[in-house]
C-alpha cells in the first residue's frame, strides 16, 4: 500500500495546525488593539500576506485610534463642562489613577497640572476619601462628609457625593466625585452649639445668685443682721446687671444680623461718638486708674450710622476696660488708610494669648482672663458686626511690649 496518502494527510494536518496558530496569533492581536489600543508584536509572514490581512490590519488599527481620539474628545468635553463650577470634581479610573480634575478640585487639594495621571491616593491625603472611592464603586454610589488634612494649607470639611462614570470617556470602573466645601457650615454648626452652651451657662449662673439670695432674704429677713441684708442686695443687683449686660449684647446682636433698615450715613459720626463715649466712660476710667486718650487726626471723622458709630465705640472700650488687666491707659486713633477710614483701640494691658488671637471676634469666645472676669462674649462680636454692617473690617494684635489693639477699618464710600 502506498504511503503517498499518508504522507499528504500528515502534512495537511502540520499545514492546519499552522493556521490555526496564525489565526489564534491574529484573533489575539486583534483583541489587544480593539480592547487596549496595544499594537505591538503585530503577526507577520507569508500566510498573513497571502489571506490579505494586512488589509485587516490597518482597518483595527485606524478603528482603534479613532475609538481612542473619541474618548480623549469625550474627556476633553467633559473637563470643559466642570471647568467653570465652584464645586470640585473628580473622576478616579480603574486603576486609582487620577483621570480628571476641575480647577476647583485643583485648588482643594493642591493638585498641580503634571500630577493628573498619577494615584489619587497620596494627592488627596484622607483615609477617609479612599474609603468612599472604594464604596462607590462597589455600591455603585454613595456620600460622606469628609475632613481633609491638607496640610501645609488649613484643614477643610467637604461634602463629598460619587457615583460610576462614563466608560467611554474613562474606561471600565471609574467613578465621578462632586466635592462641596462645607467647612464655614461646619463652623457655625459648632458656634450654634457654643452659642446654647453658653447661653445656658450665663444665663443660668446669674438666676441661681438671683434665686438663692432672694429666697435667704425672704425665709430669714428677720434675722439676718443688716450687713448681711445689705450684702445679700448688692449680689442680687450685680446678677441682674450681668443678666441685664448678656441679654442687651443678644437683643444688640439679634438687631444687626437682622436689620433691614438703611443706614443714615453721617460724616464725623465715628468721632462724635469716641468724644460722647469718652465722656460717658470717663467716672469708670477714674476708678479703674485708666487714663483715656482721644488720638483722633485731622480727617473727615468717619463716615458711618451715629447709632452704629456709639454701639461700636462703647463696646470697645469696655472690653478693654474690662480684660486688659493691668491696664494704665486706653487709646483711641483714628486716621486715613488705603483701605478706607481705621478706627485703632489700644490698651496697655497684658495683652492676649496668640492662639486666641484669631478667636476673640467669635460670639460667646471669652479667653481665661475674661471668664475669670465674668465677661459675656459678646462685646467684640457686636464690634466686628458693626464694622461688616458698614461694609469694614476688624482685626486685632498683641502690642510690643504689652497691650492689645483692636483695628476697625470702614470703607470711605459709604
Amino acid at each position: 500500500m502506498s504511503t503517498l496518502p499518508w504522507i499528504l494527510l500528515g502534512l495537511s494536518f502540520v499545514f492546519l495546525i499552522y493556521v490555526f496558530l496564525v489565526l489564534d496569533d491574529l484573533v489575539r492581536w486583534a483583541r489587544r488593539a480593539i480592547l487596549q489600543n496595544n499594537f505591538d508584536s503585530r503577526p507577520a509572514g507569508w500566510l498573513v500576506s497571502w489571506f490579505g490581512f494586512n488589509d485587516l490590519y490597518h482597518a483595527i488599527e485606524g478603528k482603534s485610534l479613532t475609538e481612542g481620539e473619541i474618548s480623549l474628545a469625550a474627556s476633553k468635553r467633559i473637563e470643559t463642562l466642570l471647568s467653570p463650577l465652584t464645586d470640585a470634581v473628580l473622576v478616579v479610573d480603574a486603576k486609582d489613577l487620577l483621570r480628571l480634575a476641575n480647577p476647583a478640585a485643583k485648588e482643594l487639594f493642591n493638585i498641580r497640572e503634571d500630577e493628573l495621571g498619577a494615584s489619587f491616593i497620596p494627592l488627596v491625603k484622607s483615609a477617609e476619601f479612599i474609603d468612599l472611592v472604594r464604596r462607590v464603586r462597589k455600591e455603585g454610589g454613595a456620600s460622606s462628609t469628609i475632613l481633609l488634612h491638607r496640610s501645609p494649607l488649613a484643614d477643610a470639611w467637604v461634602q463629598a457625593s460619587g457615583a460610576q462614570t462614563d466608560p467611554e470617556a474613562f474606561g471600565e470602573g471609574a467613578v465621578i466625585f462632586v466635592l462641596t466645601e462645607v467647612t464655614a457650615l461646619k463652623r457655625l454648626q459648632s458656634m450654634e452649639r457654643e452659642f446654647v452652651t453658653n447661653v445656658s451657662h450665663d444665663l443660668r449662673t446669674p438666676v441661681t445668685i438671683l434665686r438663692g439670695y432672694a429666697e435667704t432674704l425672704a425665709d430669714d429677713f428677720e434675722i439676718l443682721s443688716p450687713e448681711d441684708r445689705t450684702r445679700f442686695i448688692k449680689k442680687i443687683v450685680g446678677s441682674v446687671g450681668r443678666l441685664q449686660s448678656l441679654v442687651e449684647g443678644l437683643l444688640a446682636l439679634a438687631s444687626l444680623e437682622s436689620s433691614t433698615d438703611a443706614m443714615n450715613y453721617t460724616p464725623g459720626a465715628i468721632h462724635r461718638a469716641c468724644h460722647e463715649v469718652a465722656e460717658e466712660f470717663a467716672a469708670r476710667c477714674r476708678a479703674a486708674h485708666v487714663e483715656l486718650k482721644l488720638d483722633l487726626g485731622d480727617n473727615n471723622g468717619g463716615v458711618a450710622d451715629p447709632v452704629q458709630a456709639r454701639r461700636l465705640i462703647q463696646n470697645l472700650i469696655d472690653n478693654a476696660l474690662s480684660h486688659a488687666a493691668g491696664a494704665t491707659q486706653i487709646v483711641l486713633r483714628t486716621f486715613e488708610s488705603d483701605g478706607g477710614f481705621t478706627l485703632e483701640v489700644e490698651d496697655d494691658g497684658s495683652g492676649v494669648s496668640p492662639s486666641d488671637i484669631s478667636r476673640i471676634f467669635d460670639r460667646f469666645f471669652r479667653t481665661d482672663k475674661s471668664r475669670r472676669a465674668g465677661g459675656s462674649g459678646l462685646g467684640l462680636s457686636i464690634v466686628r458686626q458693626v464694622a461688616e454692617l458698614h461694609g469694614g473690617t476688624v482685626g486685632a494684635s498683641n502690642v510690643n511690649p504689652r497691650g492689645l489693639k483692636i483695628t476697625v477699618t470702614i470703607p470711605s464710600s459709604n
